[in-house]
Formats: C-alpha cells, structure tokens, sequence
C-alpha cells in the first residue's frame, strides 16, 4: 500500500477519501504521471481485495485524475539527420535512411524481410515485427499492419545493402564478428551503434556554428519522418496511415507543423467585413 493509506482499514477507505487522496497529491505539486502510479497500485490492492471478499467494492471507481500533459514530439532538422549518419557504419546508414524516410518503428526494422519489399512498385509491407521473445506477426486486423511506400534512393540503398544476402531473410541482422546473422536487440543497438553516434554528430546551427545533435532516442527518427511530412504539406491522415497509428489523436501531435494553418488563419481575418484600427490621434 502508499504510505497514505498505511494507518487505514481497508473497509474504511471510501470513494471520497481516494478523491481526496489524490486532490492533496495534486496541490502538493505531485506530477501526473507519478500521481497515476499512486492510483494505480492502490486500485489494484482495492480490486485483489474485492476479490477476496475483504471488501465488497472497490473505492477506486470514477476517480478525477490530474491529466498527463502530451510532449511534443522530437524530431530532428534535416541537417542533424545527416550528421547522424554520416556517424553510423553500414548496415546501419541504411537502416537509419529507411527509419527517417518510412517512420517505421524499431521493431518493425529489426523484423523487416526481404520478401516484404516490392521493388517494382517501391514500397514495402509491414507484417513481422521484432520483439523481446523473437519476430512475431501483427494480428490482420491491426492498422500497424500497413504498406508504405520507398522513395527511390532509398530502395536503391536497400538493393545494395541486400545483394547477396538471403532475399527472404532478415533484412537487418547483427554484424559482429563470430555473432552475425542474429536478431537485433534494442538495447544493443542503442548502446553500441545509435548513441555512439549521436555523440559524436554535429551540424550546424542558424549562425553557421556547430553544434552537437539533440540527444534523442531512436524512436525520434520516426517523429523525425512524420514532422517532416506535415511541414511539406502531407495530411495528417495520410501520415496516419503511413505510421501505422491507431488513433487519429496520436497523429494530431503533428498538426502544429502543417504549414498552411498560420496562411489560413491570415486568410481569414483579411476575409473580414472590414477591419478594426486605430483611430488617428485628434489634432
């Protein structure tokens, strides 16, 4: 149980005392997200209780909990992409180009096979994905499961990455000496490979002078993919659907960057019957 609720009984907690729990939490300038870790646990004593037939319903019902505030996405400028590649070895300039211009997840990299790339019609299917307990499949009804389509540089950085290799396999498989050939894992493949190289990237800044990258993680060169298509005009249905999102709200992180709302809002105001002004100052 939370400290709070140590000198309670548990029959004696009711709805209310649980609001109130979490309205003093609220003031105190707990965050939200810790405050929901707090709710959560004791809704899950609450509800083993019920079980139990200690309590007959749990006070951890219609509870008003502090809203998470929404980060904006980060993503990256077009130069800070580059110098990030330019830090990787192969294959993973590769890997990151096909991340920065598809927003495929990790996951979805790492589990991407040969086979699922049409090279005639440049584009690719996302079927497999890769896990922590190996490549599963995702389920037919799932909007992950997606076709997206493969600028022709990109697939042409693909094609040389591929001669030779198993056309059904993997496409992007470990390279260490004695281990090569083996499913990537994520935490490797942030410490070894991405990190390193963000570390070391630089581009420059508006004044021209160089400055290191932001320090984000690799689920960025997804936002990166996204924000940079919503700022060239791309709706944000399209881009739904490129990155595979269940729902329309997760897109809308993107809105603020679409660059014809400023025009349209500018639009409209010079649409008005007539404008407001200043009056000229009397004589």
């Amino acid at each position: 149980m939370t400290p709070h609720w140590v000198d309670w009984e548990l029959r004696d907690i009711a709805r209310l005392d649980v609001q109130s729990w979490v309205r003093k939490m609220t003031v105190a300038g707990t965050g939200a997200s810790a405050i929901r870790r707090a709710y959560n646990l004791t809704s899950s004593i609450m509800k083993a209780a019920v079980e139990e037939d200690l309590i007959s319903v749990t006070p951890c019902r219609g509870i008003d909990l502090p809203k998470e505030a929404v980060k904006p996405p980060q993503w990256f400028t077009v130069p800070q992409a580059q110098a990030i590649i330019a830090k990787l070895d192969q294959p993973w300039q590769t890997m990151a180009l096909l991340a920065f211009y598809t927003g495929l997840r990790w996951g979805e990299l790492a589990g991407l096979h040969g086979h699922r790339i049409d090279w005639r019609r440049s584009r690719l299917f996302v079927v497999e994905v890769n896990t922590k307990s190996g490549i599963k499949e995702y389920p037919k009804s799932s909007r992950s499961r997606r076709e997206v389509p493969i600028p022709d540089h990109v697939l042409e950085a693909l094609a040389r990455h591929m001669h030779g290799r198993e056309k059904d396999g993997v496409v992007f498989t470990t390279v260490t000496k004695g281990r090569a050939g083996r499913l990537l894992d994520d935490g490797n493949w942030r410490t070894y490979v991405w990190w390193p190289a963000v570390k070391e990237a630089t581009s420059p800044d508006f004044a021209g002078d160089l400055r290191p990258v932001p320090h984000y993680p690799p689920h960025s060169m997804r936002h990166t993919c996204a924000s940079w298509l919503v700022q060239n005009g791309v709706s944000l249905y399209e881009v739904q659907h490129l990155l595979g999102h269940e729902s329309y709200q997760t897109t809308q992180r993107y809105a603020h960057l679409a660059p014809d709302a400023h025009q349209a809002v500018l639009g409209g105001w010079t649409r008005l019957e007539s404008q407001l002004i200043i009056p000229a100052a009397a004589a």
